[in-house]
């Protein structure tokens, strides 16, 4: 590591499994446009990866990338991407993942700020990593474990202080929603676990006992402080049913903010670690049977995990099954499993099973919800709601609810939860004032001044308008851009809000503060900002060179038009901030035609790109010192 790198490592490991070369790439030869994480990540595979390449060849790359800020102290900075083809999104195209716990900080450590994986080996392997020496080694006997196992043994083998990353049964079978997980039960959807699982490559393992180095760490100590100050008292999105006891958090590495991590306990005693969508995969159907133990719900998320398979994949799986069987477009003899049995622990270990070993109608269910309402026709595809998507939800704080939400579904090419966990804690804090003013601080005046700080627009907060929100979601896109490349974790970031803020309303600059301290490089909130506009618009280069249609592409799924929205778990009533204190109800609302195509041209106006087309401009990139993508561009004819 330079005397004078802050922050960064500097160094990349690049491993191809085909040949077992080991080489490295210069962190900083990218750092500066693109940061690090999600920025740095997407560089990579624009370089390196062409067009036309599938998510299970050879050739596609496997990138796994920290930010700067990673093992620093910096809060809430222990996440990591992985980005690369997607075999789960459909088409496949470019997408990535997040993931907390412990591997990407001892990465770090470890001597590497990311790890570039390419080709394929003849046998099942795992890569090592000791302190920046790098030994690809046999996997034989950790092939067809999951992951619980696997982690037993790497820790076996190599210690107790190795971190890891790997899959399971799912990965290693190339189901399209194979998930790679890591340690703390963190997970990253979009089929990424199936790459591992065509390159055979089983897991990376890593024992670093290095740190990065910090410009000012005596200024980072006081934010650090600040940070957690302001993030006290926090109220999540978070509930637990009946039977599941909280019995205290479950923080990533060097992490004191408050978070939906939390260790939960049941009557037998048995404990886990749970956190956001993942532990009520299977709780609904649990809760319909008085006989079946809450212990089964909690079972049902670790049996996911340990095969590596999307909980939001199965939740939406299950939903459809009992559809189609109810309706007798599906048969009991047709799946393999009694479908009366829902609910049960039997029942969900065997569908799981199925799925993940390719077994039966298991192998059909493999390739993914959407791609097996190709292969079985309307009949299937008929019993799909509007939460059915490629990589992610498709639905989930709504455009027909939350109308600044619209270009945010419109342009990611999956759910894009970063960016909707921005929009939903401030809106979740808005509604529980409305419930009971003496619960929560998050009033109409709250609401408004935060939304015009950190949107940018007098009308960002009024979500019965289409006006400024072009402008706020290219704020939002902007800020998670940076987020996910610094790396710091939309459970905390951005704090908009806090009891502990002057006027409740807190300082934008926070984040770009941390940065300066950290690597001694001066910027405030328009530079960062400036960075993720950069790194947004490489995403959006890398989509269209591989197939995605600018401006037909931009929309959001075609059912925020045409089905009106009924219900939403978190906003019962259904009421959105509307012109000044108002509450207005959006119940039965769809989104307008007119609204969004106005939304799509302010925004298209906004970013620099041509509004007819939706192409990218020469000049807009060139601003962005992205003259070398505009050059790439244009030799495609992609370019105005």
């Amino acid at each position: 590591m330079s005397d004078d790198i802050f922050g960064w490592i500097g160094q990349i490991l690049k491993v191809n499994l085909t040949n077992s070369e080991i080489s490295y790439l210069n962190t900083m030869d990218y750092a500066d446009r693109f940061l690090g994480g999600r920025g740095i990540a997407t560089k990579i595979f624009w370089d390196e990866v062409k067009s036309g390449i599938k998510a299970f060849d050879p050739e596609n790359y496997l990138i796994m990338m920290t930010g700067p800020l990673a093992a620093t102290g910096a809060q809430s900075a222990s996440r990591f991407i992985v980005a690369g083809k997607s075999p789960m999104s459909v088409p496949e195209n470019f997408c990535y993942g997040n993931l907390g716990g412990f591997f990407g900080p001892f990465l770090k450590k470890g001597g590497y700020d990311g790890v570039v994986i390419t080709g394929r080996a003849e046998k099942p392997c795992y890569i090592f990593i000791n302190d920046g020496k790098v030994d690809i080694l046999d996997a034989s006997e950790l092939w067809g474990q999951g992951i619980y196992e696997v982690q037993k043994r790497l820790k076996e083998t190599h210690g107790l202080s190795t971190r890891f990353v790997t899959t399971g049964p799912a990965g290693e079978n190339m189901v399209r929603a194979a998930t790679m997980n890591t340690d703390n039960e963190g997970s990253a959807t979009g089929g990424f676990g199936a790459v591992m699982g065509s390159k055979n490559l089983k897991a990376i393992a890593v024992v670093g006992t290095g740190n990065p180095a910090v410009a000012r760490p005596d200024e980072l100590a006081k934010l650090t402080k600040e940070s957690i100050r302001l993030n006290k008292d926090v109220q999540m999105m978070q509930g637990i049913s009946e039977g599941l006891e909280n019995v205290g958090k479950a923080s990533c590495f060097q992490c004191g903010m408050v978070c939906m991590r939390n260790r939960y306990r049941v009557a037998s005693g048995k404990e886990a670690v749970r956190k956001c969508q993942s532990w009520i995969v299977y709780t609904g159907w649990v809760t319909r049977r008085p006989d079946e133990p809450i212990e089964t719900a909690l079972d049902a998320t670790g049996i996911c995990n340990d095969l590596s398979l999307c909980t939001i994949e199965i939740q939406n799986l299950l939903r459809w099954l009992y559809k189609a069987r109810k309706a007798g477009d599906l048969t009991d003899e047709e799946i393999g499993l009694k479908t009366s049995e829902i609910g049960t622990l039997a029942f969900f270990q065997d569908l799981t099973s199925m799925i993940a070993h390719r077994k039966g109608f298991g192998d059909v269910l493999a390739e993914g919800l959407l791609r097996v309402g190709d292969r079985l026709g309307e009949r299937a595809s008929k019993h799909f709601n509007s939460r059915v998507g490629g990589v992610g939800f498709a639905s989930g704080l709504s455009p027909r609810e939350y109308i600044i939400n619209t270009m945010l579904y419109a342009l990611e090419p999956r759910q894009p939860i970063v960016m909707l966990n921005e929009v939903g804690d401030l809106m979740w804090n808005w509604l529980l004032f409305q419930a009971d003013p003496d619960t929560n601080f998050v009033s109409g005046d709250v609401f408004r001044r935060a939304a015009k700080t950190f949107w940018g627009s007098d009308k960002a907060w009024d979500m019965t308008t289409a006006e400024g929100k072009a402008e706020a979601s290219a704020r939002i896109f902007d800020r998670s851009y940076v987020n996910d490349s610094l790396l710091l974790c939309s459970s905390s970031w951005p704090i908009m809000v806090s009891k502990n803020a002057p006027d409740r309303v807190c300082d934008p600059e926070l984040e770009s503060r941390i940065f300066s301290a950290v690597t001694g490089i001066e910027t405030d909130e328009a530079g960062l900002l400036l960075y993720g506009e950069r790194i947004f618009n490489l995403q959006r280069a890398l989509l269209i060179r591989d197939g995605w249609k600018p401006k037909t592409d931009d929309e959001p799924d075609e059912h925020v038009f045409t089905e009106p929205i009924e219900a939403d778990w978190m906003n019962m009533n259904l009421v959105v901030p509307g012109p000044g204190n108002d509450q207005v109800s959006v119940k039965g609302r769809v989104l307008k035609r007119s609204d969004f195509e106005r939304i799509q041209s302010e925004f298209y106006e906004l970013r620099g790109w041509d509004i007819e087309t939706g192409l990218q401009k020469t000049d807009s990139l060139e601003r962005l010192n992205m003259t070398d993508v505009a050059e790439d561009l244009k030799v495609h004819g992609l370019l105005k």
